[in-house]
């Protein structure tokens, strides 16, 4: 059987290729920052007892994920076609478009926790960081940017207000992904300049703040039978007795 594949899916995947071999490298950095922590931690005769074991006991942990994530990254490389390969060098080598890249990853993580979280406020400390460390990349850009240091054409990111940031509104800065993108759309998106795809944003936010609120309700109407129940079950234990 024959697969055709689409020139704007090869692109995409192409692209994803890139963004998942750049997050790879900055987890095996990680990793042997790690590695030489551990060692100079061993290594030290006054390290603590306790530093000392932690870094005895994860020290073939991290050797072996380090061995692996060399692996993956080599074989993922090398699966890349000539233009991914030259993108990848180009991203390793310019730091404004690898801040680009690490911010739009950040945003879209931000979006996803604030849609998917049962509860916002047990994630506020997580999705306050994300926002601090966009920020952070959005103030690198902005320097870059200032030092003639960005490619042509670039635009800054808009730093996210961290005040209100868990309202959600419709026009917050957080569903804006200009200058995120390798280039400007012809038109704006729908969910900028349609009133209709705001309205139905705002509709399926309330809907799914109401399903929420009734799963609670459900969860304190059980509670409150349950606990009638014994409270029944305690008033005709006295009466009989």
């Amino acid at each position: 059987m024959v697969v055709h594949v689409f020139a704007g899916q090869s692109q995409n995947a192409g692209k994803d290729a890139v963004k998942e071999l750049i997050q790879l490298r900055e987890t095996r950095d990680g990793l042997k920052k790690r590695l030489c922590k551990y060692d100079v931690l061993i290594e030290d005769e006054n390290t603590p007892v306790d530093e000392y074991t932690e870094a005895k006991t994860e020290l073939e942990s991290v050797r072996l994920r380090l061995r692996e994530l060399t692996a993956k990254i080599r074989d993922k490389q090398s699966a890349l076609g000539v233009a991914d390969r030259a993108q990848l060098e180009k991203l390793l080598n310019d730091p404004f478009l690898a801040a680009r890249m690490n911010a739009l990853a950040l945003k879209q993580h931000q979006k996803v926790d604030a849609h998917t979280a049962a509860s916002v406020k047990s994630r506020e400390p997580a999705i306050s960081k994300l926002a601090r460390s966009y920020n952070a990349l959005c103030n690198t850009m902005q320097q870059l940017f200032d030092k003639g240091k960005a490619p042509r054409g670039a635009i800054c990111p808009k730093q996210l207000e961290l005040k209100g940031i868990f309202d959600l509104d419709v026009d917050d800065t957080i569903w804006e992904d200009i200058g995120l993108e390798e280039g400007m759309p012809a038109a704006p998106p729908p969910w900028l300049a349609d009133e209709d795809v705001h309205a139905g944003i705002k509709a399926m936010l309330e809907r799914d703040r109401c399903l929420e609120e009734e799963v609670r309700l459900q969860h304190e109407c059980r509670s409150m039978r349950v606990w009638l129940s014994e409270e029944w079950r305690l008033v005709n234990l006295a009466l009989g007795t």
